[in-house]
Protein backbone atom coordinates (compact mmCIF):
# COMPACT_ATOMS: atom_id res chain seq x y z
CA UNK A 1 0.00 0.00 0.00
CA UNK A 2 3.01 2.14 0.74
CA UNK A 3 4.28 1.57 -2.55
CA UNK A 4 1.47 2.84 -4.66
CA UNK A 5 1.27 5.50 -2.35
CA UNK A 6 4.39 6.81 -2.93
CA UNK A 7 4.07 6.27 -6.70
CA UNK A 8 1.11 8.39 -6.40
CA UNK A 9 2.78 11.47 -4.95
CA UNK A 10 5.55 11.02 -7.93
CA UNK A 11 3.22 10.69 -10.70
CA UNK A 12 1.87 13.99 -9.03
CA UNK A 13 4.83 16.19 -8.38
CA UNK A 14 5.64 15.19 -12.33
CA UNK A 15 2.38 16.46 -13.57
CA UNK A 16 2.86 19.61 -11.32
CA UNK A 17 6.04 20.10 -13.11
CA UNK A 18 5.10 19.90 -16.45
CA UNK A 19 2.11 22.45 -15.83
CA UNK A 20 2.10 25.29 -18.44
CA UNK A 21 2.82 28.75 -17.32
CA UNK A 22 0.22 31.42 -17.77
CA UNK A 23 2.60 34.81 -18.67
CA UNK A 24 0.52 38.49 -18.53
CA UNK A 25 2.56 40.54 -21.10
CA UNK A 26 1.65 44.33 -21.82
CA UNK A 27 3.92 46.49 -24.10
CA UNK A 28 5.83 47.63 -20.59
CA UNK A 29 6.24 44.20 -20.08
CA UNK A 30 7.50 42.98 -23.52
CA UNK A 31 10.58 45.99 -23.58
CA UNK A 32 11.49 45.00 -20.04
CA UNK A 33 11.56 40.87 -20.97
CA UNK A 34 12.88 41.81 -24.48
CA UNK A 35 16.00 43.77 -22.58
CA UNK A 36 16.16 41.13 -19.98
CA UNK A 37 15.60 37.70 -21.68
CA UNK A 38 16.66 37.77 -25.18
CA UNK A 39 19.46 35.54 -26.33
CA UNK A 40 20.63 37.59 -28.99
CA UNK A 41 21.08 40.88 -26.63
CA UNK A 42 22.80 38.13 -24.10
CA UNK A 43 24.97 36.99 -26.53
CA UNK A 44 25.97 40.64 -27.35
CA UNK A 45 26.68 41.57 -24.02
CA UNK A 46 28.89 37.98 -23.37
CA UNK A 47 30.92 40.08 -26.53
CA UNK A 48 31.29 43.38 -24.02
CA UNK A 49 32.73 41.58 -21.76
CA UNK A 50 34.84 39.64 -23.80
CA UNK A 51 36.19 43.16 -24.98
CA UNK A 52 36.43 44.68 -21.68
CA UNK A 53 39.31 41.19 -20.85
CA UNK A 54 40.94 42.66 -24.31
CA UNK A 55 41.43 46.12 -22.94
CA UNK A 56 42.83 45.12 -19.37
CA UNK A 57 44.84 42.65 -21.58
CA UNK A 58 46.29 45.33 -23.10
CA UNK A 59 47.51 47.32 -19.91
CA UNK A 60 48.99 44.44 -18.70
CA UNK A 61 51.41 44.15 -21.54
CA UNK A 62 53.34 47.32 -19.52
CA UNK A 63 53.93 44.80 -16.71
CA UNK A 64 57.18 42.33 -16.53
CA UNK A 65 56.76 38.76 -17.19
CA UNK A 66 58.78 36.65 -14.98
CA UNK A 67 59.14 32.86 -15.63
CA UNK A 68 60.74 30.27 -13.48
CA UNK A 69 63.03 27.41 -15.45
CA UNK A 70 63.85 24.21 -13.76
CA UNK A 71 66.40 21.64 -15.87
CA UNK A 72 67.52 18.44 -14.82
CA UNK A 73 70.30 16.70 -17.43
CA UNK A 74 71.80 13.42 -17.01
CA UNK A 75 74.23 12.92 -19.53
CA UNK A 76 74.48 9.40 -21.18
CA UNK A 77 77.61 9.78 -22.42
CA UNK A 78 80.21 12.95 -21.80
CA UNK A 79 82.09 14.50 -24.35
CA UNK A 80 86.14 14.03 -24.96
CA UNK A 81 89.00 15.66 -26.63
CA UNK A 82 92.46 14.29 -26.53
CA UNK A 83 95.52 16.83 -25.13
CA UNK A 84 99.40 16.17 -25.91
CA UNK A 85 98.52 12.66 -26.48
CA UNK A 86 96.21 12.08 -23.51
CA UNK A 87 92.17 11.95 -23.38
CA UNK A 88 90.17 14.27 -20.99
CA UNK A 89 86.54 13.62 -20.41
CA UNK A 90 84.52 17.19 -19.45
CA UNK A 91 81.33 17.80 -17.94
CA UNK A 92 79.60 15.53 -15.30
CA UNK A 93 77.31 13.14 -15.36
CA UNK A 94 74.20 14.98 -13.92
CA UNK A 95 73.68 18.67 -14.08
CA UNK A 96 70.67 20.92 -12.56
CA UNK A 97 69.21 24.67 -13.00
CA UNK A 98 66.74 26.63 -11.05
CA UNK A 99 66.30 30.22 -12.44
CA UNK A 100 63.87 33.31 -12.16
CA UNK A 101 63.75 35.44 -15.40
CA UNK A 102 62.05 38.84 -15.38
CA UNK A 103 61.52 40.34 -19.00
CA UNK A 104 60.65 44.34 -19.14
CA UNK A 105 59.90 45.84 -22.78
CA UNK A 106 61.41 49.61 -22.31
CA UNK A 107 60.22 50.75 -26.04
CA UNK A 108 58.70 48.89 -29.06
CA UNK A 109 57.80 51.92 -31.11
CA UNK A 110 54.61 52.64 -29.19
CA UNK A 111 53.05 49.28 -30.00
CA UNK A 112 51.56 48.98 -26.37
CA UNK A 113 50.16 52.63 -26.29
CA UNK A 114 48.81 52.02 -29.71
CA UNK A 115 47.20 48.90 -29.23
CA UNK A 116 45.38 50.02 -26.05
CA UNK A 117 43.66 52.97 -27.70
CA UNK A 118 42.56 50.24 -30.05
CA UNK A 119 40.80 48.00 -27.45
CA UNK A 120 39.61 51.06 -26.40
CA UNK A 121 37.78 52.03 -29.72
CA UNK A 122 36.64 48.38 -30.38
CA UNK A 123 35.03 48.56 -27.03
CA UNK A 124 33.34 51.45 -27.24
CA UNK A 125 32.06 50.37 -30.65
CA UNK A 126 30.94 47.20 -29.57
CA UNK A 127 28.89 49.36 -26.52
CA UNK A 128 27.31 50.79 -29.40
CA UNK A 129 26.27 47.58 -31.16
CA UNK A 130 24.61 46.50 -27.85
CA UNK A 131 22.69 49.56 -28.50
CA UNK A 132 21.39 49.10 -31.94
CA UNK A 133 20.81 45.34 -31.22
CA UNK A 134 18.68 46.21 -28.03
CA UNK A 135 16.78 49.03 -30.29
CA UNK A 136 16.51 46.13 -32.87
CA UNK A 137 15.02 43.35 -30.60
CA UNK A 138 12.62 45.72 -28.75
CA UNK A 139 11.55 46.71 -32.23
CA UNK A 140 10.94 43.31 -33.04
CA UNK A 141 9.12 42.13 -29.91
CA UNK A 142 6.77 45.38 -29.81
CA UNK A 143 5.90 44.43 -33.05
CA UNK A 144 5.39 40.84 -32.68
CA UNK A 145 3.42 42.02 -29.42
CA UNK A 146 1.20 44.57 -31.62
CA UNK A 147 1.15 41.92 -34.37
CA UNK A 148 -0.90 39.38 -31.82
CA UNK A 149 -3.21 41.95 -30.93
CA UNK A 150 -3.98 42.57 -34.59
CA UNK A 151 -4.36 38.61 -34.95
CA UNK A 152 -7.01 38.29 -32.23
CA UNK A 153 -8.97 41.57 -33.79
CA UNK A 154 -8.67 40.06 -37.08
CA UNK A 155 -9.55 36.54 -35.63
CA UNK A 156 -12.35 38.24 -33.67
CA UNK A 157 -13.29 40.09 -36.78
CA UNK A 158 -13.92 36.82 -39.40
CA UNK A 159 -15.30 35.09 -36.66
CA UNK A 160 -18.10 38.17 -36.65
CA UNK A 161 -18.46 37.64 -40.34
CA UNK A 162 -19.25 33.64 -39.80
CA UNK A 163 -21.63 34.91 -37.37
CA UNK A 164 -23.47 37.89 -40.00
CA UNK A 165 -23.16 34.87 -43.22
CA UNK A 166 -24.87 32.33 -41.08
CA UNK A 167 -27.28 34.75 -39.61
CA UNK A 168 -28.40 35.70 -43.06
CA UNK A 169 -28.75 32.18 -44.62
CA UNK A 170 -30.92 31.52 -41.86
CA UNK A 171 -33.14 35.10 -42.88
CA UNK A 172 -32.90 33.60 -46.57
CA UNK A 173 -33.88 29.85 -45.82
CA UNK A 174 -36.94 31.37 -43.92
CA UNK A 175 -37.69 33.33 -46.67
CA UNK A 176 -37.13 30.65 -49.14
CA UNK A 177 -39.34 28.14 -47.30
CA UNK A 178 -42.07 31.23 -46.93
CA UNK A 179 -41.58 31.71 -51.14
CA UNK A 180 -40.13 35.40 -50.71
CA UNK A 181 -37.00 34.61 -51.44
CA UNK A 182 -35.46 32.94 -54.79
CA UNK A 183 -33.37 29.97 -54.92
CA UNK A 184 -30.45 32.06 -55.90
CA UNK A 185 -30.84 33.71 -53.13
CA UNK A 186 -30.41 30.83 -51.27
CA UNK A 187 -27.32 30.23 -53.25
CA UNK A 188 -25.86 33.16 -52.87
CA UNK A 189 -26.34 33.16 -49.36
CA UNK A 190 -24.64 30.08 -49.04
CA UNK A 191 -21.75 30.83 -51.28
CA UNK A 192 -21.14 34.04 -48.78
CA UNK A 193 -21.19 31.70 -45.88
CA UNK A 194 -18.68 28.51 -46.52
CA UNK A 195 -16.59 31.92 -48.35
CA UNK A 196 -16.29 33.11 -44.85
CA UNK A 197 -15.28 29.88 -43.09
CA UNK A 198 -11.82 29.69 -44.72
CA UNK A 199 -11.11 33.45 -43.80
CA UNK A 200 -11.58 32.50 -39.91
CA UNK A 201 -9.48 29.34 -40.32
CA UNK A 202 -6.60 31.33 -41.73
CA UNK A 203 -6.89 34.13 -38.94
CA UNK A 204 -7.19 31.65 -36.44
CA UNK A 205 -3.49 30.03 -37.73
CA UNK A 206 -2.11 33.72 -38.07
CA UNK A 207 -3.52 34.38 -34.33
CA UNK A 208 -1.46 31.12 -33.39
CA UNK A 209 1.75 31.96 -34.93
CA UNK A 210 1.77 35.12 -33.37
CA UNK A 211 1.75 33.86 -29.80
CA UNK A 212 4.74 31.31 -31.04
CA UNK A 213 6.84 34.50 -32.58
CA UNK A 214 6.30 36.07 -29.57
CA UNK A 215 7.46 33.38 -27.28
CA UNK A 216 10.59 33.08 -29.48
CA UNK A 217 11.90 36.37 -29.72
CA UNK A 218 11.39 36.75 -25.62
CA UNK A 219 12.87 32.87 -24.77
CA UNK A 220 9.63 31.73 -23.38
CA UNK A 221 8.99 28.15 -23.58
CA UNK A 222 6.44 27.33 -26.54
CA UNK A 223 4.65 25.19 -24.72
CA UNK A 224 3.64 28.00 -22.05
CA UNK A 225 0.68 30.41 -22.72
CA UNK A 226 0.91 34.02 -23.04
CA UNK A 227 -2.14 36.38 -22.14
CA UNK A 228 -1.89 39.93 -23.69
CA UNK A 229 -3.48 42.60 -21.32
CA UNK A 230 -3.64 45.58 -24.29
CA UNK A 231 -5.77 46.05 -26.58
CA UNK A 232 -5.67 47.59 -30.20
CA UNK A 233 -5.61 50.84 -29.98
CA UNK A 234 -3.37 54.16 -30.87
CA UNK A 235 -0.75 54.88 -29.11
CA UNK A 236 2.00 58.19 -28.87
CA UNK A 237 5.16 56.70 -29.07
CA UNK A 238 6.63 60.18 -30.10
CA UNK A 239 6.19 61.90 -28.02
CA UNK A 240 8.37 65.32 -28.21
CA UNK A 241 9.23 63.83 -31.84
CA UNK A 242 6.13 64.90 -33.15
CA UNK A 243 5.98 67.63 -34.63
CA UNK A 244 9.50 67.07 -36.04
CA UNK A 245 10.58 68.27 -39.65
CA UNK A 246 12.48 65.90 -42.14
CA UNK A 247 15.26 67.44 -42.21
CA UNK A 248 15.66 67.74 -38.31
CA UNK A 249 14.97 63.65 -38.18
CA UNK A 250 17.74 62.97 -40.55
CA UNK A 251 20.01 65.03 -38.33
CA UNK A 252 18.91 63.38 -35.39
CA UNK A 253 19.50 60.11 -37.12
CA UNK A 254 23.03 60.86 -37.92
CA UNK A 255 23.94 62.21 -34.35
CA UNK A 256 21.87 59.03 -32.49
CA UNK A 257 22.14 56.24 -34.96
CA UNK A 258 24.28 53.40 -32.73
CA UNK A 259 25.39 52.02 -36.24
CA UNK A 260 27.04 55.09 -37.10
CA UNK A 261 28.17 55.73 -33.70
CA UNK A 262 29.82 52.13 -33.79
CA UNK A 263 31.48 52.57 -37.35
CA UNK A 264 33.74 55.84 -36.13
CA UNK A 265 35.22 53.85 -33.27
CA UNK A 266 35.78 51.32 -36.05
CA UNK A 267 37.52 53.80 -37.55
CA UNK A 268 39.49 55.39 -34.80
CA UNK A 269 40.49 51.83 -34.14
CA UNK A 270 41.64 51.62 -37.64
CA UNK A 271 43.76 54.59 -37.47
CA UNK A 272 45.55 53.83 -34.20
CA UNK A 273 45.99 49.91 -36.59
CA UNK A 274 48.05 52.45 -38.67
CA UNK A 275 50.26 53.67 -36.01
CA UNK A 276 50.49 50.11 -34.33
CA UNK A 277 52.02 49.20 -38.20
CA UNK A 278 54.17 52.00 -38.23
CA UNK A 279 55.78 51.31 -34.86
CA UNK A 280 57.12 47.73 -35.95
CA UNK A 281 59.97 50.66 -38.19
CA UNK A 282 61.13 51.49 -34.84
CA UNK A 283 63.64 49.04 -32.57
CA UNK A 284 62.63 47.44 -29.49
CA UNK A 285 64.23 47.85 -26.41
CA UNK A 286 64.09 45.12 -23.80
CA UNK A 287 65.53 45.12 -19.65
CA UNK A 288 65.86 41.73 -18.28
CA UNK A 289 67.15 40.34 -14.95
CA UNK A 290 68.44 36.51 -14.43
CA UNK A 291 68.69 34.66 -11.11
CA UNK A 292 70.16 30.97 -11.74
CA UNK A 293 71.37 28.30 -9.62
CA UNK A 294 73.25 25.16 -10.87
CA UNK A 295 74.79 22.30 -9.83
CA UNK A 296 77.08 20.18 -11.86
CA UNK A 297 77.74 16.31 -10.26
CA UNK A 298 78.41 12.74 -10.92
CA UNK A 299 75.83 11.58 -8.42
CA UNK A 300 72.11 11.79 -8.39
CA UNK A 301 71.62 13.03 -4.92
CA UNK A 302 72.35 16.70 -5.24
CA UNK A 303 72.07 18.99 -2.34
CA UNK A 304 71.95 22.58 -1.63
CA UNK A 305 75.38 23.22 -0.72
CA UNK A 306 76.60 21.69 -4.33
CA UNK A 307 74.57 24.71 -6.32
CA UNK A 308 76.46 27.77 -7.21
CA UNK A 309 74.46 31.12 -7.84
CA UNK A 310 74.38 33.47 -11.00
CA UNK A 311 73.22 36.90 -11.89
CA UNK A 312 73.10 38.97 -14.67
CA UNK A 313 70.90 42.10 -16.02
CA UNK A 314 70.84 42.24 -19.78
CA UNK A 315 69.81 45.38 -21.93
CA UNK A 316 68.91 44.23 -25.55
CA UNK A 317 68.24 46.30 -28.72
CA UNK A 318 66.43 44.73 -31.62
CA UNK A 319 66.23 46.66 -34.77
CA UNK A 320 64.78 44.60 -37.88
CA UNK A 321 66.67 46.69 -41.10
CA UNK A 322 65.12 45.21 -44.23
CA UNK A 323 62.68 42.34 -44.03
CA UNK A 324 62.06 42.44 -48.20
CA UNK A 325 59.20 44.96 -47.30
CA UNK A 326 56.65 43.00 -45.42
CA UNK A 327 56.29 45.87 -43.00
CA UNK A 328 55.55 48.55 -45.39
CA UNK A 329 53.28 46.64 -47.52
CA UNK A 330 51.41 46.03 -43.72
CA UNK A 331 51.08 49.72 -43.37
CA UNK A 332 49.71 49.90 -46.90
CA UNK A 333 46.81 47.63 -46.26
CA UNK A 334 46.20 49.07 -43.01
CA UNK A 335 45.26 52.25 -44.36
CA UNK A 336 42.98 50.68 -47.33
CA UNK A 337 41.38 49.55 -44.49
CA UNK A 338 40.88 52.38 -43.09
CA UNK A 339 39.78 54.10 -46.35
CA UNK A 340 37.33 51.13 -46.36
CA UNK A 341 35.59 51.57 -43.30
CA UNK A 342 34.89 55.54 -44.51
CA UNK A 343 33.46 54.28 -47.53
CA UNK A 344 30.67 52.06 -45.64
CA UNK A 345 30.15 54.88 -43.10
CA UNK A 346 29.28 57.69 -46.30
CA UNK A 347 27.04 54.18 -47.53
CA UNK A 348 25.40 53.92 -44.33
CA UNK A 349 25.05 57.29 -43.51
CA UNK A 350 23.18 57.92 -46.65
CA UNK A 351 20.98 54.64 -46.45
CA UNK A 352 20.05 55.56 -43.28
CA UNK A 353 18.78 59.16 -44.37
CA UNK A 354 16.62 56.75 -46.99
CA UNK A 355 15.16 55.11 -44.48
CA UNK A 356 14.72 58.05 -41.88
CA UNK A 357 12.22 59.75 -45.03
CA UNK A 358 10.51 56.31 -46.27
CA UNK A 359 9.47 56.13 -41.98
CA UNK A 360 8.49 59.79 -41.92
CA UNK A 361 6.31 59.60 -44.77
CA UNK A 362 4.79 56.47 -44.20
CA UNK A 363 3.83 57.61 -40.47
CA UNK A 364 2.36 60.24 -41.99
CA UNK A 365 0.59 58.29 -44.47
CA UNK A 366 -0.36 56.71 -41.76
CA UNK A 367 -2.00 59.44 -39.38
CA UNK A 368 -3.93 60.42 -42.71
CA UNK A 369 -5.43 57.22 -43.51
CA UNK A 370 -6.45 56.04 -39.79
CA UNK A 371 -9.62 58.81 -39.35
CA UNK A 372 -10.68 57.98 -43.43
CA UNK A 373 -10.42 53.94 -42.57
CA UNK A 374 -12.23 54.46 -39.27
CA UNK A 375 -15.18 56.95 -40.99
CA UNK A 376 -15.66 54.54 -44.01
CA UNK A 377 -15.92 51.16 -41.08
CA UNK A 378 -18.82 53.40 -39.39
CA UNK A 379 -20.77 54.27 -42.68
CA UNK A 380 -20.19 50.38 -43.81
CA UNK A 381 -21.56 49.56 -40.51
CA UNK A 382 -24.33 51.14 -41.07
CA UNK A 383 -24.88 50.46 -44.52
CA UNK A 384 -25.04 46.57 -43.54
CA UNK A 385 -27.75 47.60 -40.40
CA UNK A 386 -29.71 49.35 -43.36
CA UNK A 387 -29.41 46.77 -45.80
CA UNK A 388 -30.52 43.76 -43.39
CA UNK A 389 -33.63 46.07 -42.21
CA UNK A 390 -34.76 46.92 -45.99
CA UNK A 391 -34.27 43.42 -46.84
CA UNK A 392 -36.20 42.20 -44.03
CA UNK A 393 -39.00 44.41 -45.30
CA UNK A 394 -38.71 43.53 -48.85
CA UNK A 395 -37.15 46.55 -49.92
CA UNK A 396 -33.88 45.52 -50.68
CA UNK A 397 -32.36 42.39 -52.49
CA UNK A 398 -29.51 40.16 -51.28
CA UNK A 399 -27.11 41.31 -53.70
CA UNK A 400 -27.17 44.29 -51.20
CA UNK A 401 -26.47 43.03 -48.56
CA UNK A 402 -23.70 40.60 -49.60
CA UNK A 403 -22.06 43.61 -51.08
CA UNK A 404 -22.60 45.02 -47.59
CA UNK A 405 -21.11 42.16 -45.29
CA UNK A 406 -18.33 42.10 -47.72
CA UNK A 407 -17.70 45.52 -47.43
CA UNK A 408 -17.76 46.54 -43.72
CA UNK A 409 -15.40 42.82 -42.80
CA UNK A 410 -12.77 44.48 -45.87
CA UNK A 411 -13.34 47.92 -43.50
CA UNK A 412 -13.37 46.75 -40.62
CA UNK A 413 -9.98 44.76 -41.06
CA UNK A 414 -8.47 48.22 -43.07
CA UNK A 415 -9.43 50.05 -39.95
CA UNK A 416 -7.52 47.69 -37.45
CA UNK A 417 -4.88 47.39 -40.15
CA UNK A 418 -4.60 51.08 -40.06
CA UNK A 419 -4.17 50.99 -36.03
CA UNK A 420 -1.38 48.80 -35.97
CA UNK A 421 0.41 50.69 -39.17
CA UNK A 422 0.25 53.75 -36.77
CA UNK A 423 1.43 52.44 -33.84
CA UNK A 424 4.32 50.54 -35.78
CA UNK A 425 5.30 53.21 -38.08
CA UNK A 426 6.25 55.50 -35.19
CA UNK A 427 8.38 52.78 -33.28
CA UNK A 428 9.78 52.39 -36.78
CA UNK A 429 10.53 56.00 -37.03
CA UNK A 430 11.95 56.48 -33.78
CA UNK A 431 14.58 53.26 -34.43
CA UNK A 432 15.87 55.11 -37.39
CA UNK A 433 16.93 57.96 -35.81
CA UNK A 434 18.48 56.16 -32.80
CA UNK A 435 15.91 57.47 -30.44
CA UNK A 436 13.70 54.20 -29.90
CA UNK A 437 15.05 53.79 -26.30
CA UNK A 438 12.83 56.91 -25.45
CA UNK A 439 10.50 54.44 -24.49
CA UNK A 440 11.76 52.19 -21.90
CA UNK A 441 14.63 55.48 -20.23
Amino acid sequence: MFRYFLLLILLSSTLIGQQKKIIYLSWDDVVDKSLKDNISIQSKLLENEIQDLEVWQSYLNFLPSITYQGVGVHNLELPSIVFMGQKFTMGTNYSYQHAITATLPLFTGGSRYFNIKVQNYLQKSLSEELKGKEEEVVFQTLQAYYGIILANELSTTALDAVEVAESNLKQVQLFYDVGTATQLDLQRALAQYYSTIPQLESAESNRILAYQNLKMLLDIPLEDSVVVIDTLSTKDFLDSFKQTELNEYKNLSLQHRSELKSLGYQIDASNQGENMVLSSFFPTIVLSGNLQYQAFTDENNVQWKDYSRSKAITLSISWPLFEGGKRYINYQIAQIRTEQMKLIQKQSQTQISLEVEQNFYRFNESVKNLQSLEEAMKQSKESLRLSNLLYGEGMSTQIDILNAQLLYNSSRIQYLQGIYNYNINQLKLLKSIGKLNIIWN
